[in-house]
């Protein structure tokens, strides 16, 4: 474990032979973590669709929860947020008329997707 003991001590440069011992001896664990990545972001866009269609429906239904012995889900609406007034940016662009014109930048905060909250059982 040579490799270990050289990132320990804080040492940047290694040799082709430490970087080869290294890979070689994780080299199945770093298979496990690709494959697991892959297999993650599937089941990510999988779980997207399913949503969106899940949504779709109850939407058309005009069902807002449901409880289940599998699931308890939640329809949360869209939300477009409200209008606020973006400080940062007034301060950059006219910091002498940031006290007169503060109503002039508006800037749109805590807008909402509509989205599915479920809780697995």
């Amino acid at each position: 474990m040579k490799t270990e003991i050289a990132m320990l001590e804080g040492k940047e440069d290694f040799t082709e032979e430490e970087l080869s011992v290294f890979e070689q001896q994780y080299m199945s664990v770093m298979k496990n973590l690709s494959d697991m990545t892959k297999q993650k972001k599937k089941i990510e866009e999988q779980e997207k669709l399913i949503k969106a269609n899940l949504g779709k429906v109850m939407d058309e239904y005009g069902i807002k929860s449901l409880d289940n012995q599998f699931l308890k889900i939640i329809r949360v609406a869209e939300s477009k947020g409200k209008a606020t007034v973006d400080l940062d940016k007034m301060q950059k662009e006219e910091p002498e008329l940031f006290d007169e014109l503060i109503k002039d930048y508006p800037k749109t905060a805590g807008a909402k997707k509509a989205s599915i909250r479920f809780d697995v059982k």
